[in-house]
């Protein structure tokens, strides 16, 4: 392995990260995995290892009954007790506070967290992989950071109560870069002002947001083709799954002048011009 020469430095965990509420609709990462790549898991400890924690999965509750929530790292926890604990990590990110959950109970962990990055900790998986007392990356596994997300619909005020929420989401997550690194907060918030970045194996480390090199080669996370909202009707049952209630997607619909995806075909359905999502489709995407 490569040793970081302010590891020494690095290694302390970031304070807790309070004030910032709590929702199911305060996403990083919409893109869906593929079915036959979600996977979490316990592994005991073997003798002369730490037990292991993977999380190759989406943050939060999947709506389809997987996803890595807090409540089954705080069972995980549980069940290792007072150990160490290896954290693999490999995961597009999620639902912000379940990150921010995660992160929280890691850090008050009694025994050493060891974070090993795998393949990818973007957005809210990379906020959890700040709590590591050590955090190894692959040489060719990645960290992506990037500003906070989320789907609106509501008055002017609610935009701006919007706009101030993701403000205070992108804030505390900077600071908990800027912690980890011991570089300034600001340093992050001009590198994520409107674009993701992505930091490789070494390039995590010169950023602060590692520690060392592993000898072991990365799996990229792989993606589904189809699950992100394509059309109406996928429109539709994404916006259903992210809990907008059916009268606010219609109100949506009509916005942009379009039926409700859910609603019968009329006598001349097919014959309507097709509206252009694709600025709809754009904002929707991370």
């Amino acid at each position: 392995m490569q040793r970081n020469g302010l590891i020494g430095v690095r290694a302390q965990r970031p304070p807790e990260i309070s004030g910032v509420g709590a929702g199911e609709n305060w996403k990083f990462e919409t893109t869906a995995l593929a079915a036959d790549f979600k996977h979490f898991e316990i592994r005991a400890a073997a003798e002369g290892q730490n037990p292991t924690i993977s999380i190759f999965d989406y943050i939060g509750d999947d709506g389809d009954g997987g996803g890595v929530t807090d409540k089954r790292i705080a069972a995980a926890l549980r069940q290792i007790g007072n150990r160490d604990v290896d954290i693999e990590i490999n995961s597009p990110g999620g639902n912000y506070f379940q990150g921010v959950a995660i992160y929280n109970l890691l850090r008050r962990h009694p025994k050493a967290v060891n974070v090993q990055i795998l393949g990818i900790a973007a957005s809210a998986a990379s906020v959890i992989a700040m709590a590591g007392d050590s955090i190894a990356i692959a040489h060719n596994a990645e960290i992506m950071i990037h500003e906070a997300t989320g789907i609106f619909i509501g008055t002017k005020s609610e935009m701006a109560a919007a706009v101030d929420t993701l403000t205070h989401i992108d804030d505390a997550m900077v600071a908990t870069y800027a912690a980890r690194s011991g570089r300034p907060a600001e340093d992050f918030s001009s590198m994520i002002a409107g674009k993701d970045v992505f930091f490789r194996g070494q390039e995590a480390i010169d950023a602060g947001l590692a520690d060392i090199l592993m000898e072991r080669e990365a799996e990229m996370p792989v993606y589904a083709e189809s699950d992100f909202p394509s059309d109406k009707a996928s429109l539709d049952r994404f916006l259903a799954k992210q809990d907008m209630p059916r009268a606010a997607r219609r109100e949506l619909y009509r916005a942009i002048g379009t039926q409700n995806a859910a609603e019968p075909a009329t006598q001349n359905a097919g014959d309507e011009p097709q509206p252009d999502f694709s600025a709809l489709l754009k904002a929707l995407t991370v």
